[in-house]
């Protein structure tokens, strides 16, 4: 196996762990406070999605580039100007697709700015990994967020209204609503993803 196979291969395994098996929320529990505050709905849900990436993605990169030539002490620094530097893009293309979605997220879109995952993965990771994986961990962790904060968003809107994308009107009942709900089904969720990796485990286990 040349180099470039061995390097997308492992760029791979970075995406996926990123996305499910390393989850940044429900492994890490980072991020939650947009999950558990502002996911109520898939538009929301989308929204921040899609803010997350457009940060997320180009903050890593440059980190990766040039986070070698700034000391420790200095990156977290640089991650919260470039975050807060990309938002503003971030921000009118979510506005531009979603009108109005900026002013429902309130505070839950401006946090985006200094989201815990993308502060932990450019100031940590990124800086001491090539381009490529970096930019593999950036697209796993935006589509393990997405995946969260969508199934969290679809299973409350669902139950509060009985449809999703704004097309119910009389749902199951109430209560998940609330933040506390919020965090109870990020809780099944952590739990689920961590019996798939224990049995990820033993599969491996068996074979060697």
């Amino acid at each position: 196996m040349d180099d470039r196979r061995l390097y997308f291969r492992e760029a791979g395994t970075i995406f996926w762990n990123g996305m499910l098996f390393r989850n940044p929320v429900l492994a890490g529990a980072l991020g939650l406070y947009p999950v558990v505050a502002a996911g109520c709905g898939m538009r929301n849900a989308t929204a921040l999605s899609l803010l997350f990436l457009i940060i997320a993605l180009p903050t890593q990169l440059l980190l990766c580039l040039a986070g070698m030539l700034l000391p420790r002490w200095a990156r977290p620094a640089a991650v919260l100007l470039l975050s807060a530097v990309f938002y503003l893009p971030a921000a009118r293309a979510v506005e531009w697709l979603f009108p109005g979605s900026l002013a429902d997220l309130g505070m839950a879109a401006a946090l985006m700015a200094c989201n815990s995952i993308v502060y932990a993965r450019a100031s940590e990771y990124a800086p001491e990994h090539i381009l490529l994986a970096a930019a593999a961990d950036a697209a796993g962790c935006s589509v393990g967020f997405a995946g969260v904060i969508c199934l969290v968003s679809a299973l409350r809107e669902y139950w509060l209204t009985g449809g999703l994308w704004g097309t119910g009107v009389s749902g199951i009942g109430e209560g998940l609503d609330a933040p506390f709900a919020g965090f109870l089904l990020l809780g099944f969720l952590a739990a689920l993803m961590r019996q798939v990796n224990i049995q990820r485990e033993r599969r491996y286990a068996e074979v060697e």
